[in-house]
Formats: C-alpha cells, structure tokens, sequence
C-alpha cells in the first residue's frame, strides 16, 4: 500500500502540475509547494495551497499504532480511535454537570467488574454490578447525543469524515469547505484536549465483535493473524491492531486514559492541510488553536528488537475455509536501499495480471485462483516484511501451490533483467492515475511519511531513488534476504471435510 499510494500521488501531480510539459521534477514540486511549520509545543504542520475549488482536506496523524502497546494494552490504540468519537464536555452531552457524576460510576463498576471476571468469576457480585452498569448506561444515555461530530461537519459540508488505526500510526480525516478552517481547529483541538470516554464499554463491546467478524470468523483473518504471530517471535509487530479476544474484552479505561495521555502528545502529532488556501492564515488559526497543548515526555522507540531467525518458522491452521499461504521473509524498512529493491521485486512478481505469478500460477499452470506480493509489512516504522499470498485453484494442493512459488522466484532470480526494471518502473509510473484526483489523498501520504518515517519529503524523492535500482541491486536483496532463515511460511487447511 505505501509504494501504491506513492505512485499515484506522483504521477497526478506530474500530469496536474503542469500540463504543457511532459516531464516535471516532482522532488522540486513538492519541496516548493509543501510548506513545514513547528508550533513551539512541537507539531509539525504541513500546508499545501493547491486546487482551484475552495475546499480542503484536513489530517491529523498521530506517531502511535499498536507496535507501540504492551501485552496488557494490545488493541488500546485502536479503542482509543473509537473513543476519540464520542465528544467532549461540551459536545455530545445535553448536560455534562449532571452526565459527569454518572460517566465517573460507569467507569468505578466497570473496573470492579473487570477485576472480578479475571480474578474471580464464581463471584456474587458479578450479576449484582452487571446490573448496576446497565442502569447506569441508561442514565447516561438520556444526557448522550450520538455522533456528535458526525452531525456538526455534515451540516458544514464536511465529507470524508473517518479515522485509522495501524501498526504504525493512528489518523483522523475530514474535507471541508475553505471557510470551515477556523471551525474545524476549535472543534478538532478541543477533542483533543478534553475527550469523554463515554459509552466505553458498549464500544468495547463493538470492536470484540469487529474482532470476530474479522478475525475468528474469517479464515483469511486467522491466517493473517498466525502469520505475524509466528513471524515475530518478540517484537510487537506480532500483536494484531485490533488486539487479541482476551485483551479486547477487559481492556480497563484507565489504561486507555493512560495509553492517551502518554502518546496522544504533540511530538508525536502531525496535522496535515491540502487545498485552496492561504498558508499565512491557516498557521495563525493553527497556532491558535493547537499550540496550547500540553506537551508531555516523549515515550520512545521500541525497545525490542527481533532475534535473529534461525531458521524457517512454519505454521498450519485448520478452519472451514478455502486453503490458501502467506509466505514472507524479513528485511529491512525504509530508507534502506534494499528496501527499494523489494518494492520492484513485489511489483513484478505480484502486482497486477501482467505480474510473473499472476501469469504462471493463474493463467498459464492454473493451480492458483489467485496470487499477489506486496512490501512493507505489517509496518514501516521497523524493519518488517516482503510477503507473497496465495489460494490454491480447485483440486490444487497448497503444498504444490508451494512449491510452484519457490520455483516462479527462482526463475525470476535467474532471468530479471534491465528491461524487466525499466518496464516495472514505467508502470509503477503510468499507474492508477484516475485514482487520486484530489486533495485528500495528497494530504493522506504527507501526513503518512512524516508521521512514519519523520520527514514527508520521503514521497518527493522516492521515484529518484527507485530508478537507481538495478538488477545486481535486486539480485543482491534477494539473495540475501530469500532464505530459510529469513522465512516464515503459514498454510490455511480447509477442514470443513474433516469429521
């Protein structure tokens, strides 16, 4: 995904930019059109004043995802991303004087009622303060107005109104019309200084069953799940980003409220705008608004490193589903060089119909339904993986589909060559250009490599560096790094046959 969207960002402002030339240095356009600003408390604030249509795309990115949680907060960024809806003390409440008292009971029972399940779940008390938490709910619910923010940027022709959570980081996303800029910072920065996490544990309740729609009830999901869990024996790029079931169903609020407070911080912050704008004005009402945020100790970086592999790790999970594998080995994130050249490997082994597995697996052998590789995962802040999925074609074993992989990359190994480079690097180029006319998904890929890499000037130079790859830059990475040692192999078995 991050190489996807770096193309298509690129190319339409080659084509937008100016239409009379056919060629541009987009590494000066971005650096003469993006303008960087520091508020003293230390968010980064990134402007580009473009478009002619009076609207713009705001982001707010945050340098936290679930790589940054422990075993007892696996899933809080992500529940946090759900709180960070739900208002503050002025909106989303009819009467915060009186809803208060009742917010602070839910949380004193839920926290009680939390301790007892883990601690002792024969315990009396636990249907006494199940009861007690219902009612409490439907107290509040008379003072609660549901989707406060929803409601306040539709009326002002807001679209696009959303959030994520990743490994790596966690967004908040909104287009509006030029003139909403002031109303949109009063409302963003007061959610961030004076969030209510109210209807917690009913949102709780939400992403467990997110959590088993996507995950547990979904063969792709477990696949997934076990993969990464297998592939990193310690770091917590093995901890899905919704969490496992058991932290999910008794996360405490309090080590929420503390996960926010320690990394919802502005050294950590970057708030991104894009579209018709004057940049002098838009900073003053930034500072404005967001420069009194408090700042607070900066958290870190992971402090776990991966061991050494020493050898091939393999997993089999059984469930009723079609078959199908994730194959990956471990190498390092960007900026590495090697890094780059994996980014040309995924393109030409598994991006499209045109791709060297896509043609041997699917078309031509027939023995898999479906085939692609991609980069960079499951995050970019450490180094992390290139991975191939596959389902096996009817009547086609997964361990032959397998096999049949192993030996499409040995080919590819063996014949990749300089016209294999320039013909991947001109489609990487020319591809999906209709899929990013608009302010929104520039903003999102500035927002993403500042956030991600601290500085967005990644995307400006990253074609420049892509077409200094060549075929011993690629042979050398694969070498390398497609090995056993590297390796991490998982096999989803259907077994709705089995008794």
């Amino acid at each position: 995904m991050k190489r996807f969207y770096i193309y298509i960002t690129l190319i339409f402002l080659m084509l937008s930019v100016n239409n009379y030339s056919s060629e541009i240095d987009t590494t000066e356009y971005f650096k003469n059109k993006v303008v960087e600003k520091r508020l003293s408390n230390g968010i980064v604030l990134l402007m580009m004043d473009r478009g002619f249509s009076p609207t713009l795309a705001f982001h707010i990115a945050f340098r936290v995802g679930s790589v940054d949680e422990s075993y007892n907060t696996s899933g809080a960024a992500h529940i946090l991303e759900h709180m960070l809806f739900k208002g503050t003390d002025k909106l989303g409440t009819r009467d915060y004087g009186k809803e208060k008292p009742i917010q602070n009971r839910i949380e004193a029972v839920g926290e009680t009622l939390d301790r007892l399940r883990l601690q002792n779940p024969a315990s009396g008390e636990i249907k006494k303060l199940e009861a007690e938490l219902k009612r409490l709910q439907n107290e509040q619910a008379a003072f609660v107005l549901s989707s406060p923010y929803d409601m306040l940027y539709t009326s002002n022709g807001g679209v696009g109104f959303n959030a994520s959570t990743s490994r790596d980081m966690t967004g908040y996303y909104i287009q509006l019309p030029s003139d909403r800029i002031e109303l949109w910072a009063d409302i963003e920065s007061s959610r961030l200084k004076n969030p209510v996490f109210r209807e917690y544990y009913s949102e709780r309740d939400n992403v467990t069953e997110e959590r088993l729609m996507r995950y547990d009830s979904s063969g792709d999901g477990l696949l997934q799940e076990a993969f990464f869990a297998a592939a990193y024996s310690a770091h917590p790029y093995r901890h899905p980003t919704i969490g496992w079931e058991s932290n999910i169903k008794y996360m405490s609020v309090n080590d929420v409220k503390k996960f926010y407070k320690e990394y919802y911080i502005p050294s950590r912050m970057t708030i991104t705008i894009v579209g018709k704008q004057d940049t002098e004005e838009t900073y003053r009402i930034i500072k404005k608004y967001f420069e009194n945020i408090k700042t607070g100790p900066e958290p870190g970086e992971i402090k776990v490193i991966e061991p050494a592999q020493l050898g091939e790790k393999r997993v089999n999970i059984y469930f009723k589903s079609r078959p199908s594998l994730m194959i990956g080995w471990k190498k390092p994130t960007a900026p590495s060089k090697h890094d780059y050249a994996f980014d040309i490997i995924a393109s030409s082994l598994g991006n499209g119909k045109s791709s060297r597995l896509y043609r041997s697996l699917v078309l031509d052998k027939k023995l898999a339904s479906t085939v692609y590789a991609w980069n960079s995962s499951p995050g970019s802040r450490y180094d992390n993986m290139f991975i191939i999925y596959a389902a096996p074609a009817d009547g086609v074993t997964a361990e032959t589909l397998e096999k049949a992989v192993y030996a499409e990359l040995a080919r590819f190994r063996d014949e990749v060559d300089a016209a294999e480079l320039t013909r991947v690097k001109n489609l990487s180029e020319s591809s999906f250009i209709f899929m990013l006319d608009n302010n929104d998904g520039i903003a999102g890929q500035l927002s993403y490599f500042q956030t991600v890499f601290k500085d967005w000037r990644y995307i400006a130079d990253y074609l420049d560096n892509l077409k200094k790859v060549s075929v011993d830059d690629v042979k050398a990475s694969f070498d390398f790094y497609i090995r056993d040692n590297f390796k991490t192999a998982a096999v989803l078995h259907d077994n709705r046959s089995s008794k």
